[in-house]
This record gives C-alpha cells, sequence and structure tokens, in this order.
C-alpha cells in the first residue's frame, strides 16, 4: 500500500525573516540616496555647460591682463633716438647782391632756393658735400654763406668756418648796418673781411639814396679802420670822394 507524504505546516518563525527581508527590500528602494560632495547647482547645470563658462571666464581674464598691460606701456615714457643721418647743418646766406639775385644750393635747389639778400636752408649731415662747391667754398670764404650749426669743432676748422667772436654781422646788424649810427664803429674792427666789405658796400648804396645815417664823419672813421684792417686806400674812399664832389657843387 502506498505511502501518503503530508507537507509539513511552516511554523510562524520561519515566516517572519521573509517578511523582514521584504521590508528591508522597500525600504532601500523608498528612501532617498545622499550624495556627498556635490552641490545643487552642480546638479542642476549639466557639466557641459559649466566647462563652457569656465572657459568663458578663463578667456575674459587673458584679454583683461593684456589690456592692462597694453595700458602700463603707453603710460612709460617713449625714448626717440635721432640717428646721424638725421642730423642736419644750418646754412646763413648773407650776401651784399642786388634783392632780385637768385642763389640756388643743391641740384634744382633741392636744399635752397633764396631770392636776394639774405636767407637759410638746411642740408642732412650724410648730404654735405653735395653743397660743398667751388663756388660755395668761395662764399663760404667771403663769408656770404655762414654755417650756423651742425659741426663739431674739428670739422668747421676744416672747412675754415670756426668763426671768432666778433667776427660775423649777426642778423640784426646785418639788416640794419647803416641804421646802427656810431654803434657800427664799435662792431666793425672785429668783423672779417668780408663782412667789411659788406659795410663798405651798403654805406654806398646808402649814399645813393641820400641815407641821412651816411655822415661824413662815421664815413671818415670807418674808412681809417679799413686802412689799419690792410686796405691802402680804404674801403671808404669812394664814398668820400662823392661827398667832396656834392660839397663842391
Amino acid at each position: 500500500m502506498a505511502r501518503t507524504t503530508v507537507p509539513k505546516k511552516t511554523t510562524k518563525a520561519t515566516e517572519k525573516p521573509q517578511e523582514a527581508a521584504e521590508e528591508n527590500v522597500v525600504a532601500e528602494v523608498t528612501e532617498p540616496t545622499e550624495v556627498v560632495g556635490t552641490t545643487s547647482e552642480e546638479l542642476v547645470t549639466p557639466p557641459s555647460e559649466t566647462d563652457a563658462l569656465r572657459e568663458q571666464n578663463e578667456l575674459l581674464k587673458k584679454q583683461l591682463e593684456a589690456m592692462q598691460k597694453q595700458m602700463e606701456s603707453m603710460a612709460k615714457p617713449q625714448v626717440v633716438q635721432v640717428m646721424a643721418d638725421t642730423e642736419k647743418v644750418h646754412f646763413l646766406w648773407q650776401a651784399e647782391v642786388s634783392d632780385s639775385n637768385v642763389v640756388h644750393f643743391g641740384d634744382g635747389g633741392m636744399y635752397g632756393r633764396i631770392v636776394g639778400k639774405t636767407g637759410s636752408f638746411y642740408v642732412p649731415k650724410s648730404d654735405l658735400s653735395r653743397v660743398l662747391t667751388e663756388v660755395n667754398r668761395l662764399h663760404l670764404k667771403r663769408r656770404w654763406l655762414i654755417i650756423v650749426s651742425g659741426l663739431d669743432d674739428e670739422e668747421r676748422a676744416a672747412l675754415g668756418v670756426d668763426y671768432k667772436e666778433g667776427e660775423l654781422l649777426d642778423k640784426r646788424a646785418f639788416a640794419k648796418m647803416v641804421d646802427l649810427g656810431d654803434e657800427i664803429l664799435g662792431i666793425y674792427p672785429a668783423l672779417c673781411e668780408g663782412h667789411k666789405k659788406m659795410v663798405a658796400q651798403r654805406y654806398a648804396e646808402a649814399f645813393h639814396k641820400n641815407n641821412p645815417n651816411v655822415t661824413r664823419e662815421r664815413v671818415l672813421a670807418l674808412n681809417a679802420m679799413s686802412k689799419e684792417a690792410g686796405s691802402e686806400k680804404g674801403d671808404f674812399t669812394p664814398i668820400i670822394e662823392m661827398m667832396n664832389q656834392r660839397d663842391a657843387e
């Protein structure tokens, strides 16, 4: 006769552990998870947007630094160096020529074109040889052409333009030499030969124009000085002869 197996009845002791496990599972699912080291902004902002903002801030920072350096460099004083080629020699033209006389310096007057008795021009020192022609060297010797500045003592000595004190008529004296009156008597003795000739020529022109400053006393005094300087008859003798002739009429 077959044996029938009857299942054993489950006790409450075995059921409790299962129920507890089920409760734990539910608790793990429903209980909120704690995230350590993460801010609320990072949770809301996607990582890609955060990286873009960081790059933008870095770029702005670099631009500000570059602008700051540029402003600092602009605030610093700048030193301008003058090259030797830009140094210039200043020439002064003072000659007893007609008021319509025209003289050119350099090819085609590239350095200067002067009309009349006075004028000035500048020549780059590197081009000095271009204006030191034979004619201009003669003008320098006669002191019709004067080098005002741009050469050192050695260069002046080499060209014969190392002027002595009082040797030259300044612009005022050259323009007003007859109108200076007795003042010309104190200037004349120290003048170079070329400028003494200028005074004599200017006085002759002024005499023909009946300038009242050309008096016999001044002309005689100037003529005596010119004889002392080496003129045999005196540079003002023609004026004295014209005065004598006028007085005899």
